[in-house]
């Protein structure tokens, strides 16, 4: 009988180091699964996190070496380059008459527009993540979706959109979809452009 009780002791202690042990991980973020939402500290600029294994099985096969690819993913990481590091975006202006749409802020005016806006229909607060590729730092709390009309020719840079990390929930955002910059001053923006209409998002 005292055999059986020692036993019955021993395999809960090893089950309740096990559980504590597991919640130490658990609650440090060791093998979250990828695309895992989390508060987190998160550190995107390593291959080796939820973004950066999503990247590897997707681009690793564009570049020589390792070494090669880890400098082209970590470049992404900092969030300076819009576009996608194959392509060059070209200048032009839009034309009258042109429409495009721009995810604003929670108590973003229309009438002080970002600098980009997209060609695409934006549905919801997902598609700005995903598809724009704003981290949740840039626009913390996207609530409309404003359509915008050119009424006098606007400089732009025009491309597809370049992918993000976002440490915030240590997410990959793909970006891809279409992409204008306005090269024109933040406070003349709306000289160029009148508000066709605006719609709430989730």
């Amino acid at each position: 009988m005292q055999s059986i009780i020692i036993s019955t002791s021993r395999r809960s202690l090893v089950a309740g180091l096990s559980l504590a042990l597991l919640g130490g991980c658990a609650a440090s973020g060791i093998d979250r699964p990828a695309g895992a939402s989390s508060t987190a500290k998160c550190d995107v600029q390593s291959v080796n996190s939820p973004p950066g294994r999503i990247w590897w099985k997707e681009q690793r096969w564009r570049y020589t070496t390792d070494a090669d690819a880890t400098a082209a993913y970590q470049a992404i990481t900092t969030g300076n380059d819009a576009w996608p590091n194959w392509f060059t975006p070209h200048e032009q202006d839009l034309a009258v008459g042109v429409r495009f749409q721009m995810a604003v802020s929670k108590g973003q005016p229309e009438t002080s527009p970002g600098g980009f806006g997209t060609f695409d229909d934006v549905a919801s607060v997902r598609d700005v993540r995903r598809y724009l590729a704003v981290r949740y730092a840039w626009k913390p709390e996207v609530d409309r979706v404003v359509t915008y009309e050119v009424i006098k020719p606007l400089p732009v840079k025009i491309g597809p959109i370049g992918p993000q990390t976002d440490p915030h929930g240590c997410a990959w955002l793909p970006g891809r979809w279409s992409q204008l910059q306005m090269l024109v001053p933040p406070a003349t923006r709306i000289d160029y452009l009148k508000v066709i209409g605006v719609r709430s998002i989730k």
